[in-house]
């Protein structure tokens, strides 16, 4: 019996220090990221929320796990995962997510025709960034300019950085057209790629960084990172440099 009294109070330690949500049968971990990418024509918005949990004592058996959602007040089931194992996780992509929105998840187990209820989490989703510079598609970049990137900081996060990718598009409508979640994953080998505490950043000698014939993205990302919560909020602003 001491030994159970230890690991609840090593278990409820965490919880007060890293964001870990439990109960008496499961321990539950959420992440969730806001991907925004901003053009004049259009705002492209996409939540993403993913859920895992694991048994505090024994794997149940249960034919399965009922995940609902609440936007609002009403409970609506969205997804059911088997089979039940020690590791559990659920990804929450539909279009309903809005970014700074308050959202619930209720999960239940399922076994034969008896449903129980195990753990409700609320929390809010990540806010979405906002360029105001680049504003256009098209940037002017005279000899020995620098490139003015200025965003809206959001509040609650506890690191922000700024990064600027060369893309293998050779046209904004293929950039556009492709998914933002893809977009994030296949942006890599930044130019620059530096963490920032204002939202005003100058990126110097953009006059020899920047060529034209290619499409360019600034990306913005904020993080709060603790052991078992991860909120991440990204922004996009793709440009061409003009042609002299």
């Amino acid at each position: 019996m001491k030994k159970i009294f230890v690991m609840f109070v090593i278990l409820f330690a965490l919880a007060c220090e890293t964001g870990l949500h439990i109960n008496t049968e499961c321990v539950m971990k959420h992440t969730a990221e806001t991907l925004r990418m901003e053009t004049t024509a259009s705002t492209i918005e996409h939540v993403i929320v993913n859920l895992s949990w694991y048994w505090v004592w024994s794997t149940p058996e249960s034919d399965g796990v009922i995940i609902e959602r609440s936007l609002d007040t009403d409970y609506d089931s969205i997804a059911y995962v088997q089979p039940v194992e020690s590791l559990m996780t659920f990804f929450d992509t539909d279009t309903l997510l809005q970014p700074d929105t308050e959202v619930s998840y209720r999960l239940s187990l399922l076994t034969g025709q008896a449903r129980d209820e195990f753990f409700t989490i609320t929390f809010n989703t990540p806010d979405a960034q906002h360029f105001f510079a680049p504003d256009t598609e098209i940037v002017d970049i005279a000899t020995g300019d620098s490139l003015e990137i200025i965003f809206s900081m959001l509040t609650d996060f506890d690191s922000t950085s700024v990064a600027l990718y060369e893309t293998s598009f050779s046209d904004m409508d293929s950039l556009v057209s492709t998914p933002v979640d893809e977009l994030v994953e296949i942006l890599l080998n930044p130019l620059v790629d530096t963490v920032v505490t204002d939202t005003v950043l100058y990126i110097p000698g953009a006059d020899t960084l920047i060529q034209t014939g290619s499409v360019y993205v600034v990306k913005v990302t904020s993080s709060k990172i603790l052991e078992f919560v991860t909120d991440t909020s990204v922004g996009l602003r793709p440009f061409i440099r003009s042609i002299p």
